[in-house]
C-alpha cells in the first residue's frame, strides 16, 4: 500500500512540473507586457517564486531596478543571473553599471573586465570601464578604453558617450584641443547626452561646479536654452540629473 501511494505522489508530482513551468512563463510573459514598472516587477517576482531558474526573469527584473536607482535589489538579480549564466557578459556589466554607480570602482572596473573577456566586442563595456578608469583618475586608461569603444561601434549612443569620456580624459591630461574635438563628435552623434560633459555616470555634480570658467561660450552656444537652464539649475540647486532612459 505504501508503495503504491508513493507511487501516487510521485507520478502526481511529475505531472505537475509542466503546469509550474507553465506557470513561470505566464507571469514572465505578463512582465514583458505590462507597461507599469511595479507591476512588470511584480510579474518577474512571481515567475522566480515558481521557477527560481528563470535566468532572464533576474535580467529584466534587475534591469527595473537599475531604472528605480534600487541598486541593492539590481545587484542580487544579477549576481542570480551571473550564477546561471556565467558565460553571459551582460550580467557582468550590468553589475558594473551598479558597482559604478555606488561608487565601487575597483569591482565596477573588474565586472566590466569580465565582461570583455567574454566579449572582447562589447563597446559599451569598455566605455563604461573607461568612465570608471577617469573617475579613479586613470586619464590614460580611459582615453584606451574609451578609444577601443569607438573602434568597435556599437550604437550612435554608445559610441557619443565613448567620445565624451575620452574627451574628460583628454582634460585631465591637459589636451584642451583633443578634448574640445572629442566633446564635438560626442555632441554630433549624441546631442542629448551633452549635460554627460557637466556630470560624470555618478550624477554627482562635476568639478565646474566650483569654477564658472569651465563652461565656455562654444559650449553654451551648443548647449542651447533649455541645456542653459538645466545647468543653472543644478549649479544652484545642486539638483541630481534623472536615470538614464530604458
Amino acid at each position: 500500500m505504501k508503495k503504491a501511494l508513493m507511487v501516487v505522489m510521485t507520478y502526481a508530482l511529475v505531472a505537475a512540473c509542466p503546469a509550474w513551468g507553465q506557470d513561470a512563463a505566464h507571469f514572465f510573459n505578463l512582465g514583458l507586457e505590462s507597461p507599469a514598472v511595479n507591476k512588470k516587477i511584480h510579474y518577474f517576482t512571481r515567475a522566480l517564486e515558481l521557477n527560481p531558474q528563470l535566468a532572464m526573469a533576474y535580467d529584466k527584473r534587475g534591469r527595473l531596478y537599475y531604472f528605480k536607482e534600487d541598486y541593492d535589489k539590481m545587484m542580487y538579480d544579477f549576481y542570480r543571473f551571473t550564477d546561471l549564466r556565467p558565460s553571459d557578459p551582460q550580467g557582468y556589466q550590468m553589475l558594473g553599471l551598479a558597482h559604478l554607480r555606488t561608487g565601487n570602482l575597483d569591482v565596477a572596473i573588474a565586472k566590466f573586465s569580465r565582461a570583455v573577456e567574454l566579449e572582447p566586442k562589447l563597446a559599451s563595456a569598455y566605455g563604461y570601464r573607461a568612465e570608471a578608469y577617469h573617475l579613479k583618475g586613470f586619464p590614460e586608461k580611459a582615453v584606451h578604453d574609451s578609444t577601443r569603444a569607438i573602434e568597435i561601434g556599437e550604437t550612435q549612443s554608445t559610441v557619443g558617450r565613448a567620445y565624451t569620456v575620452r574627451s574628460k580624459a583628454y582634460e585631465q591630461l591637459g589636451q584642451e584641443a583633443l578634448a574640445a574635438a572629442d566633446f564635438d563628435k560626442a555632441y554630433d552623434l549624441d546631442p542629448e547626452n551633452y549635460g554627460y560633459k557637466y556630470f560624470n555616470i555618478t550624477n554627482h555634480l562635476a568639478s565646474f561646479t566650483n569654477d564658472s570658467s569651465y563652461i565656455k561660450p562654444g559650449d553654451m552656444r551648443r548647449l542651447g536654452l533649455m541645456g542653459i537652464i538645466a545647468v543653472l539649475a543644478a549649479l544652484i540647486f545642486k539638483l541630481v540629473l534623472p536615470t538614464p532612459r530604458k
